[in-house]
């Protein structure tokens, strides 16, 4: 298997999304990138040597390469694969990684179709996984916090209309949440943390998933 992926990986090198003409070929390229983290560990080292973090959230800030879910939910799944690696955080963080990451949490369709609806659930639950992976870094978290993810994570956590009332978004935001409070629980409030941290997972979940419209 590993000569499998050196023989594959120079024909899915990031470089090809860093010169990517147009969304278009982005997209492909970045697709096929996020394809190949679902590998193994190996796959998402090697990317991780080859500066994938750097190239991708780069892209990230330019709309004329990444201005669609679509597009966002490739590079969110490199992301959220790429995080199992301790080393990955200090790349997120060197490259201001948090802010793009926790404004994945803010995906909203524009067209409001079924498969566009469905891309944004999907780049707001990777989202929400990714940062509770790269949250086992205390650099990351306390970033996080500075940029009140916590504050968002409660809001997608209280409010369905945020998730479009995504099961897969609530369970992955509770899990950040719990992540973050576990290492900075000074920034919520005892109401939060009574109802979306300390009981069992499943409960929290029950209790957001009946939860009618409260804005906090």
């Amino acid at each position: 298997q590993k000569l499998g992926l050196e023989l594959f990986l120079p024909f899915h090198d990031p470089e090809l999304c860093q010169e990517a003409s147009s969304g278009e070929v982005f997209l492909l390229a970045s697709a096929a990138l996020a394809n190949i983290t679902f590998f193994d560990k190996m796959a998402c080292e090697i990317l991780l040597q080859l500066n994938a973090i750097r190239v991708l959230l780069e892209a990230c800030r330019d709309k004329q390469r990444v201005d669609t879910p679509y597009t966002r939910d490739q590079i969110v799944t490199i992301l959220a694969n790429m995080s199992v690696l301790e080393q990955c955080a200090s790349d997120i963080i060197q490259e201001n990684g948090v802010q793009l990451i926790m404004g994945m949490l803010s995906e909203k369709p524009r067209s409001g179709t079924p498969a566009e609806v469905a891309a944004c659930e999907r780049v707001q639950q990777k989202a929400a996984v990714t940062l509770a992976r790269l949250c086992r870094d205390p650099d990351v978290a306390q970033e996080a916090v500075r940029l009140s993810c916590m504050s968002r994570l409660i809001e997608l956590c209280r409010s369905p209309s945020e998730r479009n009332s995504s099961d897969a978004v609530l369970v992955a935001c509770l899990a950040a949440l719990r992540r973050l409070a576990g290492i900075c629980p000074e920034g919520l409030q005892d109401s939060d943390f009574q109802q979306l941290v300390q009981p069992r997972l499943v409960d929290s979940f029950l209790l957001c998933s009946n939860m009618e419209e409260s804005f906090v």
